[in-house]
């Protein structure tokens, strides 16, 4: 492990700074050798032509095999994100009653979060996480004079994700407890089309950022300052006194082990797919000689057999049920151990109307896989929100001294399709079937109504009509009880 003390940031070898800045901490797996199981185009199969062979005809055209291909890694990584973060992450706040200050904290947070779109960026770092067992989640802030979090704020809050799936080498430098001293990524982009690569790299105090120079191809420095010496400096200051972002590592992606399943269902299906291809020709079988030449008209054709000769066509008989048992197995055993039910339409659509509590009893299995990975994740989002107030210090001093009082817990919930009226019976057997929201309430859910007031109002009106109505109709006003 690099000393970190032992690292110059103002050295003049940058190429020496960077190469110990890439001393990584950790153990994960080359995305370069990931994304062949996760990228469907890059299978083997497509390339193997020892197994699956071309054949060449006598007059040189080739009839190339069938290469089939399955994306069950990229479905299983998409359906693990889906999974855990379809339904949005609950934030719940404590603490903060009684306190209007610490209650305009936790509005303010909530609004950062929103402003980011933290549901679909929270999708997107899954699928990330899952394929690739590394992100970065870099938060930055943007000049803009606003009020979207609820005070008089001259900056805008930002969030990026980096991971190797984009094209971003990570290299996080941890200490012996694991806690982050640096974090450097390195990526190329595009300058007066040429590539150039950047190498950045935060710590608590420092912003640094190099690039190889367009001509001489040397590393230099893109950030400098000036110090009170009046030297030129490396990097820029970092207000927060804390790395400004958050990184999360996997030992293994979630696909693990289980590609040999779906290279299986490709080489079967396309040996298959070869087999039907070389007998789809008809096949025309003569018994004994024949006498003559065909005879052809417009509606028929005529062949003149010795005796007993015979002239038909072979029909060719495959043994399907046998390949189906086989693709089906396999398919099985990935999601099986996947422990990722396979909620494809063909599956579902046999279930038919089946209750709230059969349905959670079905994702059982699902359920239990995303609480592997439900504490990475909130360990993740705690770091993050911690961030988020690290920056609120520095954009509200006013709420300096209370946003840490604020305490914010993360609730993971595994994907369940909604069922809103056993939810709804739920709770109203808890509280003695009393109702659980106002007539204002519902209209505002249901969502069709564009003035929900308006709308209540005008319901009350005509109730009270009819209450008239039907009074008079009794003639209830006269009768003498």
């Amino acid at each position: 492990m690099v000393d970190f003390s032992s690292i110059d940031f103002d050295n003049r070898n940058i190429s020496e700074t960077i190469s110990l800045l890439k001393d990584k901490s950790v153990s994960v797996p080359s995305w370069d050798k990931l994304k062949k199981d996760y990228e469907p185009t890059l299978h083997a199969i497509l390339s193997d032509t020892t197994t699956l062979k071309d054949k060449i005809r006598s007059d040189g055209q080739v009839d190339k095999s069938a290469r089939i291909i399955v994306g069950l890694e990229k479905l299983h990584v998409k359906r693990m994100a889906e999974f855990t973060f379809s339904i949005p992450v609950k934030r719940v706040y404590s603490n903060i009653e009684g306190n209007d200050t610490r209650k305009q904290i936790s509005k303010a947070i909530e609004a950062i979060y929103r402003k980011v779109h933290i549901y679909s960026e929270n999708i997107k770092r899954a699928k990330a996480l899952y394929a690739s067992c590394e992100i970065f989640t870099v938060w930055y802030a943007v000049k803009k004079t606003n009020t979207l979090y609820g005070f008089q704020s001259d900056y805008k809050l930002k969030c990026k994700t980096f991971s190797p799936m984009s094209g971003v080498h990570l290299y996080p430098l941890l200490n012996e407890m694991d806690d982050m001293l640096a974090m450097s990524f390195e990526y190329t982009k595009k300058v007066k089309d040429k590539e150039v690569t950047y190498f950045e790299t935060y710590t608590e105090d420092k912003h640094y950022i190099w690039k190889q120079g367009l001509d001489s191809g040397g590393w230099e420095s893109v950030l400098t300052q000036i110090t009170e010496d009046g030297e030129i400096a490396n990097g820029e200051d970092i207000v927060l006194k804390k790395i400004p972002g958050i990184y999360a590592w996997k030992s293994e992606p979630v696909y693990d082990g289980l590609s040999s399943f779906r290279s299986e269902i490709e080489y079967s299906l396309s040996r298959n797919s070869n087999v039907i291809a070389y007998n789809s020709a008809p096949l025309l079988k003569v018994s004994g000689g024949l006498k003559g030449q065909e005879e052809k008209g417009e509606a028929y054709r005529i062949f003149r057999c010795e005796t007993g000769g015979d002239v038909s066509y072979v029909s060719w008989s495959q043994s399907i049920e046998a390949l189906k048992y086989h693709v089906d197995k396999m398919e099985k055993l990935y999601w099986a151990q996947a422990q990722i039910p396979d909620i494809s339409f063909e599956n579902m659509k046999g279930l038919g109307n089946i209750g709230y509590e059969a349905r959670q009893a079905l994702l059982t299995d699902a359920h239990l896989r995303i609480d592997d990975e439900k504490e990475m994740w909130i360990e993740f989002l705690e770091r993050e929100c911690n961030v988020i107030k690290a920056f609120l210090k520095v954009m509200n001093t006013k709420w300096k001294d209370e946003i840490d009082n604020v305490v914010v817990e993360h609730v993971i919930t595994p994907y369940i399709q909604n069922d809103e009226l056993a939810d709804i019976n739920k709770r109203m057997k808890a509280n003695g079937n009393k109702p659980i929201e106002s007539q204002l309430e519902s209209i505002q859910k249901y969502g069709k109504s564009s003035d929900a007031a308006a709308t209540l109002k005008q319901i009350q009106e005509e109730n009270a009509v009819e209450a008239s109505q039907s009074a008079s109709a009794f003639n209830l006003d006269n009768q003498v009880l």
